[in-house]
């Protein structure tokens, strides 16, 4: 493969009922479990997750700088993720609209909760993508937005770098964040599943995926959280 290559995928949605309720963290024993076997068909039929990817060249990291492919970002934790790094890969990835073009869930309450499940299959089908096709380990992935020291302007360079991310259907909004609203970008590198949310102070947030790093985050950052 080229590895300056840009990668678009329709990711399938061969999920099964409760394949997908887990990812929308829905428990078994849930009432709602009921209702995601209930429309688990017309989930199917109708999502249209897509994920779009592009490798690139860490090219220099100095202090909080991070060049990546000749474009500079500010981060310390950016910083101290690549810093031994030569490649990563750019993404973006989408729940799409196709839940909502369908008709079937206008005013469904749990239009958004199954939104978020898409997303999150397409974020772990497109890793074991890359994984599987191309043997790079992205499990661990650095999103702008979610740190003030990685703010969500980033993506305006993330977005330029990747290259035509409308094509997914996803465009960003003037302050930078995306739209639809189940969306994500990241940078990708190899490790241990690193998420942003273990240097993350929301302690309530109901997204969280990692626990919260003290001892990591004054290390990162040299000052008490």
């Amino acid at each position: 493969m080229d590895q300056t290559e840009r990668i678009v995928f329709d990711v399938p949605v061969d999920f099964t009922a409760a394949e997908f309720a887990a990812l929308c963290r829905i428990s078994p024993d849930s009432p709602a479990f009921e209702l995601v076997e209930e429309c688990i068909d017309d989930i199917r039929e109708h999502a249209r997750p897509k994920a779009v990817v592009r490798w690139a060249d860490v090219n220099r990291v100095e202090g909080s700088l991070v060049t990546v492919n000749g474009v500079v970002f500010d981060s310390l934790v950016v910083a101290d993720k690549l810093k031994d790094l030569r490649r990563v890969f750019l993404s973006v990835f989408t729940a799409g609209h196709g839940l909502e073009e369908s008709g079937l869930f206008d005013g469904d309450p749990f239009l958004d909760t199954f939104n978020g499940g898409l997303l999150a299959h397409a974020t772990g089908w497109t890793i074991r993508e890359m994984r599987e096709r191309y043997g790079f380990d992205g499990g661990s992935m650095l999103n702008p937005g979610s740190l003030p020291d990685w703010p969500i302007r980033n993506n305006f360079a993330l977005f330029d770098m990747i290259g035509n991310v409308e094509e997914i259907g996803v465009t960003l909004r003037e302050d930078g964040y995306m739209k639809p609203w189940n969306t994500t970008s990241h940078i990708h590198f190899p490790g241990h599943g690193y998420q942003n949310c273990s240097l993350c102070r929301r302690y309530d947030c109901v997204g969280r995926r990692a626990k919260f790093d003290r001892a990591e985050y004054i290390r990162i950052f040299a000052v008490e959280p």
